[in-house]
């Protein structure tokens, strides 16, 4: 999801790998939290499939910075990726629901429909299984653990109902 958050970043602005961060920070602030350390591999790995190229330029102050920016390749990739979006961790599901969610201005309204097609049915699968593992009579859940899955199936139905 990292390399999607990124190139969804460069999509909207020219930057360097701290402004990437920062940007990340500011507009994925309820769903993201990322370091130099996770931003920097991902970049090199988008560089490497040529989706980012980077050039150095002379900052102000008189430091080489290096700006990464997406190319026409990297718009492609971005737009490919969010429409085979997978949400295979359940820890995840609904974060990187959201996330792509977040990031679907880029599509036309073709490429909105079968990403939204594709999301839908990963959450509705998501959903039967959440509801399944409620109704598992070999499963003894507490209050509180049916509860918490209670609370995970709301958010699910609500990502549901936007779609």
């Amino acid at each position: 999801m990292i390399e999607i958050v990124i190139l969804y970043v460069l999509n909207k602005y020219d930057s360097t790998i701290y402004k990437v961060g920062r940007i990340i920070d500011e507009l994925f602030f309820s769903y993201l939290k990322t370091s130099t350390g996770t931003i920097n591999p991902a970049l090199k790995r988008l560089e490497k499939m040529g989706c980012v190229e980077c050039s150095e330029k002379m900052s102000d102050g008189g430091m080489l910075s290096k700006i990464y920016s997406i190319t026409s390749g990297g718009k492609k990739h971005l737009i490919e990726e969010l429409q085979r979006v997978e949400l295979n961790n359940p820890y995840h599901v609904i974060n990187n629901a959201k996330i792509a969610l977040y990031c679907s201005d880029v599509l036309s309204i073709n490429e909105l429909l079968t990403f939204k097609e594709n999301l839908l049915n990963q959450l509705e699968l998501y959903k039967i299984k959440l509801e399944r593992g409620l109704k598992n009579e070999y499963i003894q859940l507490t209050d509180t653990q049916k509860k918490t899955v209670e609370i995970t199936l709301d958010e699910v139905n609500g990502l549901i109902k936007l779609l």
